[in-house]
Parts: structure tokens; sequence; C-alpha cells
């Protein structure tokens, strides 16, 4: 299980570059890097947990709604993801992808976590998640 994010500088918006060694990894790898660009994951406990079920056409589709849903856990309710659990599943008859995930993390507090970015949206400019040889790598446009 290993898996890796880092962000890089776009125009007046951030990029997510990441990898894992399934979907999954990936997939977890990004909404934790989503988290990082936002505040210091660090600073965020991981005390209560959320569930997220996506489903879409192709793969990168569904990396879109899953990292929206992210942001919108904090938009919505503040809610910080220091972790993501994810199950990954694309069905080769149809190609559609499902994603349940777990989050584990907190509610925002302003005394503990300094918010560095307000992320607007998630975007498809760039999008790019494909299997690369053993591991799957991605890259996401993160709107500010």
């Amino acid at each position: 299980m290993a898996r890796h994010c880092e962000t890089f500088e776009h125009t007046a918006d951030v990029g997510l570059s990441a990898w894992g060694d399934s979907l999954g990894e990936l997939l977890a790898a990004l909404a934790e890097g989503l988290t990082d660009v936002i505040c210091d994951r660090r600073a965020v406990g991981s005390g209560q947990v959320r569930s997220i079920h996506v489903e879409a056409e192709d793969v990168e589709s569904a990396a879109v709604d899953f990292l929206s849903q992210v942001l919108y856990a904090f938009d919505a309710d503040g809610f910080l993801a220091r972790e993501a659990t994810i199950e990954a599943v694309v069905a080769a008859a149809d190609a559609r992808t499902n994603i349940r995930a777990e989050l584990a993390g907190e509610p925002y507090d302003p005394d503990r976590h300094e918010i560095k970015t307000e992320v607007k949206a998630v975007t498809y400019h760039q999008l790019k998640i494909a299997p690369q040889g053993r591991r799957w790598q991605g890259r996401v446009i993160l709107d500010l």
C-alpha cells in the first residue's frame, strides 16, 4: 500500500499530481492532497468518519465527483479529511466506476486549523487518471 501526492502551480490555480499502487490508493492520495491544499492536514484529527459513494461513466468523472464530495464536506459542513480509505471498482462491461470511501477527519476548528487556500472547485481541465505500468497516476487542477 503506497501512495503519494504533491502540488504544482497552474496559472491562478493549483494542481495535484499523485500516484498509488491501485486506483483506490491514487484517489486516497488525491483526497488527502486536497485537504493539504486547504490547510495543514497534520493538524487535523481523525476522530470522525464520513462515508462517500459516487458512481460515474468513467474513471476520470468518478474521480472528479469523488474529490468534489470531499470538498463539499468541507464547504457545507466544515469537515476536514485527514485520511481516506477507498474501494474503487471499475465495471468491465460498461466501464462504470463505483467509488466507496471513508474519510477520517474532524470539523474545522479555527483555533487549530489555519486555512491556507480557498478551493472553489475540482475541474476537468488537464484531468488525467490512468494506470501507468503497475501504478495508477493522476493529475487534477483545483480552481482557487
